[in-house]
């Protein structure tokens, strides 16, 4: 039994397990736990051992395999850090070539069809992502607290394991209708009617609302390119649109409120919905 590589595994689950999000933690146990099967008995791991392990998954699916071979650099990187390995067999493994396919980006009108055969609690939840352009995590991650008189704070982890990092954002007509529609039943400003705890994903929620309103499947993911899309048509600077998706971090919490721009404001008008469809 490979004791050193069996404390790695241990420390690294522990590590993600407090710092990660329970997504990652989930997705990396999986992948140890194969890996100690197949690598356990092993004096040492090499990158032919790597290779062999990620070639069935390469074969099903290029994607699989790069994401699998993202977690196996992390996992030695991590021991790296610690002084626990001294060299890592995947550091110089290139991925797997991926045809990228074009980002299926939903129109106006099949958003607004979705939203028409939602519930009034679906509809809210689906609203702030839109005028947010959040990540699902983020709007499921919302609490009160984090919602002022006119702006809320997102957070999110940028890397899997980095400590959180905050933006504001100010509300449009549309989000301050959410935000004061949406009733109070928690910590939470959406979770479980039952047990008020915060939704996970909500997988299936997208997934039968454009079964029903008849209009090709969309994720949440996709609502961000679609608002960031008419953001852009809409003459909104990129600069902007940049804040805006959070892919940069406002300064600190003393000055939440003159980091809302004043062209901040104005672009995110653009994301109202029309009040016939709230």
């Amino acid at each position: 039994m490979n004791s050193d590589f069996i404390s790695l595994c241990v420390s690294r689950l522990r590590n993600l397990k407090e710092r990660g999000t329970k997504q990652y933690f989930n997705e990396n146990k999986s992948l140890i736990e194969k890996l100690i099967i197949a690598w356990g008995n092993k004096k040492t791991v090499t990158r032919e051992d790597v290779e062999n392990f990620l070639s069935p998954y390469a074969k099903k699916s290029h994607f699989v395999a790069n994401k699998n071979l993202r977690f196996i650099k992390a996992l030695f990187n991590y021991g790296i850090e610690r002084d626990m390995i001294s060299e890592n067999p995947s550091a110089k493994m290139k991925y797997f070539p991926i045809e990228k396919k074009k980002k299926y980006i939903p129109s106006s009108l099949d958003v607004e069809k979705v939203l028409k055969v939602t519930t009034t609690s679906q509809r809210l939840y689906l609203l702030a992502i839109i005028c947010t352009l959040a990540r699902v995590r983020e709007i499921n991650k919302l609490k009160w607290e984090d919602v002022h008189e006119n702006y809320l704070v997102l957070r999110t982890r940028k890397a899997r394991n980095s400590d959180l990092t905050e933006r504001v954002i100010p509300f449009n007509d549309t989000l301050s209708y959410v935000i004061k529609t949406t009733p109070k039943i928690g910590e939470y400003v959406f979770c479980h009617p039952v047990n008020k705890k915060p939704y996970d994903y909500r997988s299936k929620l997208l997934k039968r609302a454009c079964e029903k309103a008849k209009v090709k499947e969309f994720g949440y993911h996709a609502l961000r390119h679609y608002g960031a899309s008419k953001l852009a048509d809409s003459g909104v600077s990129i600069t902007d649109i940049q804040l805006i998706l959070g892919h940069q971090r406002p300064t600190t919490t003393d000055i939440y409120l003159q980091s809302i721009r004043p062209s901040l404001k104005g672009a995110l008008k653009n994301l109202e919905i029309n009040k016939s469809l709230i």
